[in-house]
C-alpha cells in the first residue's frame, strides 16, 4: 500500500501520477486548481493529496465543535473503482448509526462516458466538477452544514457522546 503525498498541486507529479493522460488533461487540472483556489476564503491554503492515479483535495468550510461541512473532489485512475472524477459534500449528521459525518450529495463523471472528450476526459471532467464546487464555494447559503442537511433529509448533530 502506498502512504498518500500531501502538498500544494504544484508539487504533485501530475505526469506520474496520471501516465495516460496528457498535457491538455494536465492543463486544464491545473486550472480547476487555480479556480478552487480563488474561491476558498480568504487565507485558506488549498491543499492536495495524491499517490499514484489518485488526486484529491477535501475543502473544509466549517467544522465546529458538533458540526461539519467539507467538499471532495477526487480523481482517481488506479483502476480500482474504474477511472473517474468524483465530488462530493460531507456533512455532520444526527443519524441513529452515529457515524458522525454524511455525504449529503455527489457525482462521479466515469470517464468512459466522455468519449467526446477522450484526448482530454481526465481534465475535462476534473475542471467541470471543480467549476462546481467553486460556485458552491462563493454560495454563502451553500456554505451551511443545515442547509445540506436540509436537501439531503438528514437529522441535526446532536452533542457527541462522552467517553466514559
Amino acid at each position: 500500500m502506498t502512504t498518500p503525498h500531501r502538498g500544494r498541486l504544484d508539487d504533485a507529479p501530475l505526469e506520474q501520477l496520471f501516465p495516460d493522460a496528457g498535457e491538455d488533461d494536465f492543463a486544464l487540472v491545473r486550472h480547476a486548481a487555480a479556480r478552487l483556489t480563488a474561491a476558498c476564503p480568504p487565507g485558506f491554503r488549498l491543499e492536495w493529496e495524491w499517490e499514484p492515479g489518485v488526486l484529491s483535495t477535501e475543502i473544509t468550510v466549517h467544522d465546529e465543535a458538533d458540526d461539519h461541512l467539507s467538499f471532495l473532489l477526487e480523481a482517481d485512475c488506479s483502476g480500482e473503482f474504474g477511472d473517474s472524477v468524483y465530488w462530493a459534500v460531507i456533512v455532520a449528521c444526527g443519524c441513529e448509526e452515529r457515524h458522525a459525518t454524511h455525504v449529503a450529495d455527489s457525482t462521479t463523471l466515469p470517464l468512459t462516458e466522455l468519449a467526446g472528450f477522450q484526448d482530454f476526459a481526465l481534465g475535462f471532467a476534473f475542471d467541470l466538477l471543480a467549476q462546481q464546487l467553486a460556485d458552491w464555494l462563493e454560495d454563502e447559503k451553500r456554505l451551511s452544514p443545515a442547509y445540506w442537511r436540509s436537501t439531503a433529509g438528514l437529522p441535526a448533530p446532536g452533542p457527541r457522546p462522552s467517553a466514559a
